[in-house]
């Protein structure tokens, strides 16, 4: 079909609504109502019309990270013939792990399940109710479908497969088990979580052919369905059509800093500067604009972020912190949305976690009431909790090395260290102290079994501070994760997986199942790999 037929996206759609793209040309010059676009990005551009040629697939998919390497894999396994193409040089993946709500591994764990309703109802509050509650019940219910497939594949090539113990005990903050770490494996680059790097090469025994270096600038509509994307190569631009679907696996915004601005902003004062998200710069919001250039909408501002307390040292518990003036300011016994939201708040965005010579037995005997990440080590499930004190012995003094931590015989001279008034200091140890002593806490009512006491030198302080790692919103999807437009109706054609993909979380990321991120990745590209090969 000859390019004149087809009609390029050029047009905006916001969550605030705006109109769906036109059939020819830009949708700006055919607009049944008007639009003023807030932000640069949300203009589109001029239909590209100069194409050297055109390649036919059945399923199309716009990035090859997590997402978009299990819909490839999925897709191909199910008899599809997939095309992945990837702005940059190869495969993505990143983080260490990924969470199931149930997978074979756990069955083999006494007492390692997940108690559905609590985790549900602690995710929906933790977004605030404000996410998609049949997007969360459908990862619920195929997480273990989806989760053995990967554990097929990760047991294929001999990689070593641990479920993790560190989630959080706690009433209020309370994590449930079933994160799982997948490390090494025959013939793979990848030491750490090798996810994408499983799927992608089982995609390719399958058939399925990726195209690096090869961004989507622009999706192609004929009539009101997305039939394909214009990618800009070396040769020039090249479109791909994908008969069965148009999938958009393109990750987040938070190489963006403008559109973080404008649609995260919390995550940009400190952590942003700080981001851990690999590769650097290559997740710049590109789905979510040609998503909305296609008429699809964002989901309530503000997107949610991930963002971790790891931006220095990985430990610091329960114990008492301070800002760089030395004072006390949250009650430390929270997740790590909320330490990363209270000292990204604070001078600097960096914090110290004081505690003193007793803190391996303070930490063992908190262990059983609260934990998760930072707090406990990544330890196998079942695992004798004396091991994270262990652990941490061994981590404390490589900080201390590095500068990232700091050691002092008095408290004094741990504030002469990390730059404070000692007095300043002395007296908000002083105060922490005669709480502690008392067993309660008036200032910010941590729990009385993480009010440890500073009193016994040597003290230390491990510098805190917030990191960016992802942006988790985008696109509103149906329960089959089809783009919808303004009007709430599916965008025939189009969806959207992984951080483009919108309403699964909201306002924050729920860590109360941890690793979810990379959970639904697997478990959301796995279900629409196979649906649109099988359709």
């Amino acid at each position: 079909m000859s390019v004149s037929r087809r009609s390029f996206i050029a047009g905006s759609a916001l969550a605030a609504g705006a109109v769906a793209a036109g059939a020819v040309a830009p949708v700006a010059a055919q607009a049944e109502e008007p639009f003023a676009a807030a932000h640069p990005w949300e203009i589109a551009p001029e239909p590209i019309t100069d194409i050297v040629k055109t390649v036919e697939t059945e399923v199309l998919i716009i990035g090859a990270g997590i997402a978009g390497c299990a819909c490839a894999c999925s897709a191909a396994e199910n008899g599809a013939k997939v095309i992945c193409v990837e702005k940059s040089e190869k495969w993505n993946g990143r983080g260490g792990g990924f969470g199931a709500i149930k997978s074979r591994y756990m069955d083999k764990l006494e007492g390692c399940v997940v108690d559905k309703v609590n985790a549900k109802q602690h995710w929906i509050a933790q977004c605030a109710s404000r996410a998609n509650e049949d997007l969360i019940s459908k990862f619920f219910n195929d997480s273990e479908e989806a989760s053995n497939w990967l554990l097929d594949k990760a047991e294929a090539v001999g990689a070593f497969v641990m479920v993790g113990a560190f989630y959080s005990h706690d009433d209020v903050y309370a994590e449930q088990p079933g994160y799982h770490m997948v490390m090494g494996g025959q013939g793979l680059e990848s030491a750490g979580f090798c996810g994408a790097e499983l799927c992608y090469k089982d995609a390719v025994a399958n058939g399925a052919e990726f195209m690096f270096n090869s961004p989507a600038v622009q999706l192609v509509k004929e009539g009101d369905r997305v039939i394909g994307c214009i990618c800009d190569t070396e040769e020039g631009y090249v479109q791909y059509n994908g008969t069965k679907g148009v999938v958009l696996a393109t990750g987040d915004i938070g190489g963006n800093r403008e559109m973080c601005e404008a649609y995260a902003p919390i995550c940009v004062k400190y952590a942003f500067d700080r981001t851990q998200y690999t590769p650097l710069g290559v997740n710049t919001g590109d789905g979510h604009k040609m998503g909305m250039w296609a008429g699809a909408v964002l989901q309530d501002l503000p997107l949610p972020t991930m963002m971790h307390p790891q931006a220095f040292c990985w430990f610091h518990g329960p114990f008492l912190f301070v800002n760089t003036e030395g004072k006390r300011f949250m009650c430390e016994d929270t997740w790590v949305q909320g330490k990363s939201l209270a000292i990204n708040r604070q001078p600097g965005g960096i914090a110290y976690s004081i505690f003193d010579a007793n803190w391996p037995q303070d930490l063992i005997n908190g262990l059983p009431y609260g934990g998760g990440m930072f707090w406990d080590s990544f330890r196998a499930y079942g695992s004798p909790i004396e091991g994270a004190a262990q652990y941490f012995e061994g981590v404390i003094p490589g900080y201390v090395e590095s500068g990232l931590a700091y050691q002092s015989d008095t408290i004094e001279g741990l504030a002469e260290q990390i730059g404070c008034d000692p007095e300043v200091l002395k007296a908000t140890v002083d105060r922490y102290n005669s709480m502690c002593d008392a067993g309660e806490d008036t200032d910010y009512y941590k729990k009385p079994v993480f009010l440890t006491p500073v009193k016994e030198g040597p003290f230390y302080a491990l510098s805190v501070g917030p990191a960016l790692l992802t942006v988790t919103g985008g696109l509103r999807v149906t329960k089959d994760f089809q783009c919808i437009d303004k009007d709430e109706q599916p965008i025939p054609g189009l969806y959207a997986l992984g951080n483009v993909m919108g309403d699964i979380t909201a306002i924050d990321y729920p860590i109360n199942v941890a690793g979810n991120s990379h959970g639904r990745c697997i478990t959301f590209g796995y279900d629409l790999g196979r649906d649109l090969a099988l359709a």
